[in-house]
C-alpha cells in the first residue's frame, strides 16, 4: 500500500528544511525518529511507495524556488497554508501575509485551488487582539485569495500548557476567555466573509464550532486525495490525531522541537530557543530531521521500529 507523507505537522519543512528533504527526496528515504519511544525507522520517499506528499508551512517560499527538483519525483503534491496575519510578537518569524498570499496564489495557478487549504488557525484572541482584529485580516485575505482558494480551515487557539508558559516567558499577551457559543457566532461570521469570497469554511477538530456554514474538516483526506491524483485504488483508513480529528493515516518525517518560526501557541516546540539551535547545527546532509543515523550501525534489530503514522 501506498503511503501519505506529511511533511509536516511536527515543524516546518518548506520553510527552513527544503534543502535537506529534496536531498532525501533523491535519496529515496529518510530516518524517523518515534516520538513516544525513540526508536527510528525509514520511510521510503520512493514514487513507487508514495501515494503523495501533504506540506504544511507558513512560508513556502523556500520550496517554490525549488519546486521543479520535487515534481522530478512527483508531481502528486498538496499544500496547508497558515495566512493568520497575526504576528505582534506571537508570531515572530513569519513572512507578512501580503508576501503568503502571493506564494499561495503562485501555488495555486502553478497546481489548482484543490491542491491547497488556507488555515487561518489558530485564532488567538488576546487582551491585545480582539476577535475584529482577525475578522478584518480574515476579510483582507479571503478578498485577495478570491478565485485561488476554495478551502479555508479555521481553529481557536489550545491553551496547552506549553503555550501558556510561552505567553508568560516571551509577550505581554494575556489569554482572553471566550465561551464556546462566542467562538461559535465568531465561526459563522467567518464563514460568511469566506463565502462572498467563493471559500468554504471548515473547523479543524473544533466540533463545537460545526453548523450549516461550518463544515467538518479533514486536513488529509485519502478519498479527496485519490480523487485529486487520479488514482481510485488507494484505500486509507482514519487515524485521528487527537480528539475529534477525520484524519486520514500518513508518516510524519518532521522532528518536534525543529520549527524556529518562534510561534508561542505552538504544541511542537518544547523551547524556541532550542528549536533555532537545532537549526543552527543542522547538516542538510542528513539523513534525517535534526539528527543522523550512522548507516553501517544500521540493523533492524537494533534500530528499526514501527512509527506512528500520524
Amino acid at each position: 500500500m501506498k503511503n501519505i507523507i506529511s511533511a509536516s505537522r511536527r515543524t516546518d519543512i518548506p520553510a527552513f528544511y527544503s534543502e535537506w528533504f529534496i536531498r532525501r527526496l533523491k535519496a529515496g528515504e529518510v530516518y524517523v525518529k518515534n516520538p513516544y519511544n525513540g526508536q527510528v525507522c525509514t520511510v521510503s520517499l520512493k514514487p513507487d511507495d508514495m501515494h503523495c506528499i501533504v506540506f504544511w508551512s507558513k512560508n513556502f517560499a523556500p520550496l517554490i524556488s525549488r519546486i521543479e527538483e520535487v515534481e522530478d519525483v512527483t508531481r502528486n503534491l498538496f499544500f496547508h497554508f497558515t495566512i493568520t496575519g497575526i504576528h505582534e510578537g506571537i508570531e515572530s518569524n513569519t513572512p507578512h501575509y501580503a508576501e503568503a498570499i502571493n506564494d499561495f496564489i503562485c501555488l495555486s495557478n502553478r497546481y489548482s485551488p484543490d491542491h491547497l487549504i488556507w488555515r487561518f488557525d489558530p485564532v488567538c484572541i488576546t487582551d491585545k487582539l480582539s476577535f475584529d482584529y482577525y475578522e478584518e485580516i480574515f476579510s483582507e485575505c479571503a478578498e485577495k485569495l478570491r478565485g485561488s482558494c476554495d478551502k479555508c480551515y479555521i481553529s481557536f487557539v489550545q491553551k496547552y500548557r506549553k503555550a501558556i508558559s510561552n505567553f508568560e516567558k516571551y509577550s505581554d499577551h494575556k489569554f482572553v476567555d471566550i465561551d464556546t457559543e462566542t467562538e461559535r457566532e465568531y465561526a459563522i461570521r467567518l464563514s460568511r466573509i469566506a463565502e462572498k469570497n467563493g471559500i468554504k469554511l471548515y473547523a479543524c477538530c473544533n466540533d463545537y464550532l460545526l453548523s450549516n456554514e461550518v463544515h467538518k474538516g479533514s486536513c488529509i483526506n485519502s478519498r479527496e486525495l485519490a480523487e485529486l491524483f487520479s488514482d481510485y485504488f488507494i484505500s486509507i483508513p482514519v487515524a485521528p490525531t487527537r480528539k475529534e480529528c477525520a484524519c486520514t493515516k500518513s508518516i510524519d518525517i518532521g522532528s518536534y522541537d525543529t520549527c524556529p518560526h518562534g510561534c508561542l501557541y505552538c504544541y511542537a516546540n518544547s523551547d524556541k530557543e532550542k528549536s533555532k539551535a537545532v537549526l543552527e547545527n543542522m547538516d542538510m546532509g542528513w539523513n534525517a530531521l535534526g539528527f543522523n543515523v550512522d548507516e553501517e550501525l544500521w540493523t533492524n534489530d537494533s534500530l528499526q521500529a514501527s512509527l506512528p503514522l500520524l
